[in-house]
């Protein structure tokens, strides 16, 4: 297939390969594709063993895949790829909109996530924007994506807590209670300088800047660590 003429004459064509298990599935897309002129499918494959041939041999720019390939895992053909040919990227098009379906293909490093309801469109501007090193999320997604950046940012505020020392734990646990700094040092039986010095340096390690803040983060540790009590 030959790029149309005009103002495009010069534009890259996309080289796509596309992995689905489903025979139907592949010539339906196929079949959207072949209206765009600028991408062309070098190639298609049933099973994870055939994409990795057919990768390759063909070269393509972006390898479009469903999730769950037959018995397969899309997504650990995902990771092998980005592997083995990091220049090569990954749109997963799937009927899975299961969170930890979505997670795991990220960390995979796709840079792409459609669900099959996609219009033809919205499936060719995906192709294009991987094969820029951009990412396209399937807006259907994006709360899910939102919820797991919130987790993973409260993840590891609770991860510096369990480097803390057991006194500074003890801090952070009189600080969520309401306690003044003046009333934490005399708790302490510290002077109030080395306790502002100290929260200084807890403050900079944990990434906080309130005491609110500290109040949450404490509550997260005391869940993961099953604590009900307070013991000042």
């Amino acid at each position: 297939m030959t790029p149309s003429t005009g103002t495009r004459d010069h534009a890259r064509v996309l080289r796509v390969l596309l992995v689905d298990a489903s025979p139907f599935v592949l010539q339906g897309i196929q079949e959207i594709l072949a209206k765009n002129p600028q991408v062309r499918v070098v190639g298609t494959a049933r099973t994870t063993d055939d994409a990795l041939v057919a990768v390759r041999t063909s070269r393509p720019t972006v390898v479009v895949s469903e999730v769950q390939v037959g018995r397969a895992s899309g997504i650990d053909l995902c990771r092998t790829i980005r592997e083995s040919y990091p220049q090569i990227s990954v749109l997963f098009f799937t009927h899975c909109d299961e969170q930890h379906l979505l997670r795991s293909a990220i960390l995979a490093g796709a840079q792409g996530y459609l669900l099959k309801k996609a219009s033809a469109e919205t499936v060719v501007r995906g192709i294009e924007i991987v094969s820029e090193g951009l990412a396209i999320m399937d807006p259907q997604l994006t709360p899910q994506i939102i919820a797991w950046v919130r987790e993973q940012g409260q993840g590891r505020h609770v991860r510096r807590l369990y480097d803390c020392s057991a006194e500074e734990i003890r801090v952070l646990a009189l600080m969520s209670a309401g306690r003044t700094n003046q009333e934490i040092a005399h708790r302490l039986k510290i002077p109030l300088g080395k306790l502002s010095t100290r929260l200084r340096a807890l403050y900079k390690r944990l990434n906080i800047s309130r005491r609110s803040e500290v109040a949450k983060y404490y509550a997260e540790w005391r869940k993961e660590n099953h604590q009900t009590g307070d013991e000042f």
